[in-house]
């Protein structure tokens, strides 16, 4: 299955996002523990960066366990930050 769908997960440990990285960290963690590639993580950090909005909703679409309906669940905007962290 495709990166992308599975980069919302990695959301999941996200309570809030108080420093540079902290999104990339808990990405990659969330990643790594499902065996996926990372590659996308700082990526997508910088796309939601000072966008609360959309880090909130990350942090919901972390929630949802299956990754199609993760992807499914996400609006039009974090679809677009996802599929632009993709290799």
């Amino acid at each position: 299955m495709k990166f992308i769908i599975l980069i919302g997960a990695a959301t999941t440990a996200l309570s809030s996002i108080a420093y540079a990285g902290e999104m990339t960290d808990a990405c990659v963690a969330r990643l790594e523990a499902e065996g996926r590639d990372t590659s996308g993580c700082s990526c997508l950090e910088n796309k939601i960066a000072g966008d609360a909005a959309l880090e909130a909703e990350f942090r919901d679409l972390g929630e949802i366990d299956d990754p199609s309906e993760r992807y499914d669940a996400a609006s039009d905007d974090a679809k677009a930050a996802m599929d632009a962290c993709t290799r």
